[in-house]
């Protein structure tokens, strides 16, 4: 059975007690129950809720979630899309000129094999978009023929004057006319902007979009209100200075009493998914109570060859295979051409739902060193004194222990606390490749249990990916459920 919220600020005041059907949508981690005939905006049409009933998930969705409970005053939950126009250029796959990752977490629709997605293809695609013009797709639906419309979300990148041009990810557009929330009413270097556009026939990378409709600047998490409650998932856009990280031009700030799932503080880099929810300190400012990474995140610390990089495509720390994403940092160039000789190299990233790994950072740490390397992912299996990790062995024989507070713990206190899934750091290690393990070093217990979805709070911002958009039982306006 479904989680339901029976809270009155979510279900049809009515005079009548005639049931009501009702779907509960999850996201962001929270499960929010709605009657099917609320108001939604859907890519810019109004609608209901019923409306999205057997559509694919995976849009966004923006919205302030009612505390009054008159379903005649419930604010529009506004579902969007990311980007809606032709496949540009098919590896690496860009529609309309920005870079989209496919991982095992998107929700493919009209097609299986993204081999199939062949510049010219029509395509509608919703996601997080990161700072450095890419997207990471949540719903990528194949659509039989392009509509009359082109959709286009991102940070502006660079710009050119006469006639004033801007560019966003790899697309070019001709600004023309006058854009709303924009100063003079023209977007300005590193502003995110929401551009419509009459789709033009047979487009191609490298030509201009110069049929805009309209145009604004924005960001890509809405605002709040002081004391307001937050649930906002985003790309990391900057990390600092101090406790700090920022989706676009909000900047959320963490202390001691922040929970965070899935990974930690350190692990926080640009281009990593992260949920967050808190309370605003004003419009621009949010105070975070918990932040979870949206998938768990891994890292590696290892000697490699310049066998283990395949430039473009995956890099491969003790022989575990990380995939490229246009999400990835690689500042030393280390993915992109590859190692010239041994070296030490970090590796961080996140795992999908079907296993595969992903980076968002590659660096490059020195000399290389077998008996100084690291590893963070979950537990696979548990057979004291040793655990799997990804397919590696972790011999912990001779490794001191410790909590996710770096407090001494026992082998005995460390066993008995570890479950599958849990996330582990090793560090300080000492590889072995013949026998595929690590032994010894630190081993700490970090956790981020994985936590089922909770009843979502009446008067919180929402903006994040829609997991569900079920359909609930019915339940009466008193709150009641209806007797099956």
């Amino acid at each position: 059975m479904c989680l339901r919220l029976l809270s009155p600020a979510f279900l049809l005041a009515a005079a009548s007690v005639l049931a009501q059907p009702t779907q509960t949508l999850e996201v962001g981690g929270r499960l929010y129950t709605l009657p099917s005939d609320t108001p939604v905006i859907i890519d810019d049409e109004p609608g209901v809720l019923a409306d999205l009933i057997g559509q694919p998930p995976g849009m966004r969705l923006d919205w302030l979630a009612a505390g009054n409970g008159m379903h005649g005053n419930l604010p529009p939950l506004v579902f969007s899309y990311s980007v809606i126009g032709p496949v540009t250029t098919q590896n690496p796959l860009r529609v309309l000129g920005q870079e989209v990752a496919i991982t095992g977490d998107t929700v493919l629709e009209g097609f299986a094999d993204p081999s199939e997605l062949v510049p010219g293809t029509p395509l509608v695609v919703a996601g997080l978009v990161d700072a450095n013009g890419s997207l990471l797709a949540s719903l990528i639906e194949r659509r039989g023929a392009q509509g009359n419309k082109f959709l286009l979300g991102g940070y502006m990148q660079e710009q050119l004057q006469a006639p004033l041009r801007v560019r966003v990810g790899e697309q070019w557009i001709l600004i023309d006319i006058a854009f709303t929330s924009c100063a003079g009413g023209v977007p300005a270097l590193g502003d995110y902007i929401e551009v419509r556009a009459t789709s033009i026939p047979d487009f191609q990378a490298g030509d201009l979009i110069d049929t805009v409709t309209s145009g604004q600047c924005a960001n890509p998490v809405p605002f709040g209100t002081a004391g307001a409650q937050g649930s906002l998932e985003g790309l990391v856009s900057t990390v600092g200075p101090g406790d700090t990280l920022a989706f676009g031009d909000l900047v959320i700030a963490w202390d001691a009493s922040t929970v965070f799932e899935f990974g930690g503080p350190d692990d926080l880099e640009p281009g990593a998914a992260i949920g967050v929810e808190g309370v605003f300190q004003d419009a621009t400012h949010l105070l975070a109570d918990s932040i979870e990474f949206v998938r768990p995140v891994v890292r590696f610390e290892a000697p490699l060859m310049p066998a283990d990089v395949t430039p473009g495509e995956a890099i491969r720390p003790f022989g575990v295979s990380v995939f490229n994403s246009p999400q990835l940092r690689d500042e030393d160039g280390i993915m992109a051409n590859g190692l010239a000789a041994p070296t030490q190299v970090e590796v961080r990233g996140w795992i999908d739902r079907l296993g595969d790994r992903f980076a968002f950072r590659v660096r490059e740490r020195g000399n290389p060193d077998a008996n100084d390397v690291s590893l963070r992912a979950p537990v696979a299996d548990i057979s004291a004194p040793t655990l799997d990790m990804l397919g590696l062995t972790i011999d912990t024989s001779s490794a001191l222990f410790f909590d996710a507070d770096e407090l001494p713990m026992t082998p005995g206190e460390f066993f008995s606390q570890v479950q599958l899934n849990h996330v582990v750091d090793i560090s300080g290690a000492t590889w072995s490749a013949p026998s595929n393990t690590l032994q010894g070093g630190s081993v700490i217990l970090l956790g981020y249990e994985h936590t089922e979805p909770l009843p979502g709070t009446a008067g919180t911002r929402v903006s994040a990916i829609v997991r569900s958009y079920g359909v609930g039982d019915v339940i009466f306006v008193d709150g009641f459920e209806a007797e099956p």
